[in-house]
C-alpha cells in the first residue's frame, strides 16, 4: 500500500470522517476515496491536494513522513517523487518537519497538460513562489493569464489557478508553497 493510501486511511479514521463526510469536504467521490485507500487507484494531484487540505494537511505532510530532526540531508534519491495520471511529476525538493508550512517542489509539466486548482480547494491562503526553469508555463489566476518563460517568476496568493504547458516540450518549474499565510 502506498504511503499516501496508508495516510489517507488513518487520518480520516483518526478524524472520525466517514468517506462520505471526506468526499464531501473534498468534492471528491466516495468510491474515489475508497478506491485510493484499497490502493486500486493513484488520484492526481488535483484530488490528493483536495483530500490533503480536508485532512488539514499539506500534500507533501501526505506523501511521506515527516522528519524530526532540525537538520537534515536529503540526496536526490531519498526526495519524494510523483507522476500522476496525467504525468504530472513532482518532487518533494524540502524535508518535512511535523508543523512545517513550507513546500519546495520541482514540477514537470508534460507538453499540452494543465493543472487547475478551484477556489473552494484552496480557501486558505497560501502563498506561491514560481520560478520556471525549462519551457513555457501559462498560470492563469483569476481572470489574467501570465505567459512564463525560463527564468521568470511569479507570485501570488489568491486560491482559484491553473498551470498550462502550451510549449512542446515539458515544463520545468520550482514552486515553494508557504501554507501558513493568514
Amino acid at each position: 500500500m502506498t504511503y499516501f493510501a496508508e495516510r489517507l486511511k488513518k487520518l480520516r479514521t483518526q478524524l472520525g470522517l466517514s468517506m462520505q463526510a471526506l468526499a464531501d469536504q473534498a468534492s471528491v467521490s466516495k468510491s474515489m476515496i475508497c478506491k485510493i485507500e484499497n490502493d486500486e487507484v493513484q488520484p492526481t494531484i488535483d484530488v490528493a491536494a483536495r483530500l490533503a487540505r480536508a485532512l488539514g494537511q499539506t500534500l507533501s505532510e501526505m506523501l511521506h513522513t515527516p522528519q524530526a530532526a532540525q537538520v537534515m540531508f536529503l540526496s536526490k534519491d531519498e526526495q519524494a517523487v510523483w507522476e500522476d495520471a496525467q504525468q504530472v511529476k513532482r518532487r518533494n525538493i524540502s524535508p518535512i518537519f511535523e508543523g512545517l508550512k513550507i513546500e519546495w517542489l520541482q514540477v514537470e509539466l508534460p507538453p499540452h497538460t494543465s493543472t487547475l486548482m478551484m477556489k473552494h480547494m484552496t480557501e486558505q491562503k497560501t502563498e506561491k513562489f514560481i520560478l520556471v526553469t525549462k519551457g513555457t508555463l501559462n498560470v492563469k489566476v483569476g481572470e489574467e493569464t501570465f505567459h512564463l518563460k525560463k527564468g521568470d517568476s511569479l507570485y501570488f496568493d489568491t486560491g482559484a489557478h491553473e498551470f498550462f504547458n502550451p510549449g512542446k516540450e515539458t515544463a520545468e518549474y520550482y514552486a515553494v508553497l508557504n501554507h501558513g499565510k493568514s
